[in-house]
């Protein structure tokens, strides 16, 4: 999976679309891409059982394709708290870098960290360690905001 396709599986997520199918022009709108390629990703996103595609409604995310964009969240946080404390980057230097290097920290590096630092690290937001998520509530996350200017 790329970085991309994680990209817009947060889109339709933000749209609440594990509750809902999201149609390929709204997603379109957000992505800043066309209609065609907004829909053909959703049926790339289907195809790797991230979701359902129905016919003249849209995609709905399944259980798997939350999954993923709530560790995606966490890993984000984790990583940007992780970087502030551990090597006293300031906030915006290290969420940019928890940006860059999110997807390509393994699993058991994140797990060390979790494990090791959790109980020193607070989210900026106050939420975004512990899923499950709302939506609603990621309007405050910055990392969110800067992902998708909102």
């Amino acid at each position: 999976m790329t970085e991309r396709d994680r990209k817009y599986i947060r889109a339709i997520y933000l749209k609440k679309g594990y509750k809902r199918p999201v149609g390929p022009s709204e997603l379109a709108e957000d992505m800043d891409v066309s209609r065609v390629g907004a829909l053909q990703k959703m049926r790339r996103l289907e195809s790797q059982g991230l979701g359902e595609y129905l016919s003249k409604k849209g995609l709905i995310l399944n259980g798997e394709g939350v999954d993923i964009v709530e560790e995606d969240i966490k890993r984000h946080h984790l990583l940007e708290k992780f970087l502030q404390e551990s090597l006293g980057m300031d906030f915006d230097e290290a969420c940019r870098e928890s940006s860059r290097l999110g997807s390509m920290v393994s699993d058991k590096m994140m797990d060390r960290i979790d494990k090791n630092y959790r109980q020193y690290l607070e989210c900026e937001c106050g939420l975004c360690l512990d899923p499950p998520y709302e939506p609603d509530d990621l309007e405050e996350c910055h990392w969110i905001r800067r992902e998708f200017g909102k």
